[in-house]
């Protein structure tokens, strides 16, 4: 027979094991990959990844709104360019030349979005010194 301290010993092991496992799902489950255009082009990278978060520039005028609300557009890496389509909450600032993150799954060089991020560009920058509308003193 075992002892009592020897049970809640294993109670308490087979209890960490549980935990760790479902702390190891979450986390995996979670995971999305971060790629450019050329490298989500790639055959390997499709094989591999459930999701894909992409990142690229939006080409000018290839943002095209659909009668059902869903837009697609092109982004590009300089190098290669994805088609993507998507259906949700489209960002304020999001529009030609800006870059984009779309996340979700490519199919047949198609990209089907299921998130959209618009990166803010810069908007805090200095004025140039010539500009300033502050008077130097010498």
């Amino acid at each position: 027979m075992s002892t009592p301290k020897k049970k809640i010993k294993i109670f308490v092991l087979v209890l960490l094991l549980f935990f760790s496992f479902l702390i190891y799902k979450a986390v995996e489950s979670s995971l999305v990959y971060y790629l450019t255009v050329t490298e989500a082009l790639e055959e390997k990278s499709q094989s591999q990844l459930k999701r894909l978060r992409v990142s690229g520039i939006v080409e000018k005028g290839s943002i095209k709104k659909n009668l059902d609300g869903s837009i697609a557009f092109n982004i590009t890496d300089f190098n290669k360019t994805i088609h993507v389509e998507y259906k949700g909450e489209i960002p304020d600032i999001f529009k030609d030349e800006i870059e984009a993150v779309v996340e979700g799954k490519l199919v047949n060089k198609t990209f089907f979005a299921n998130k959209l991020f618009a990166k803010c560009p810069t908007k805090y920058e200095d004025e140039p010194l010539s500009t300033n509308k502050v008077n130097l003193v010498k």
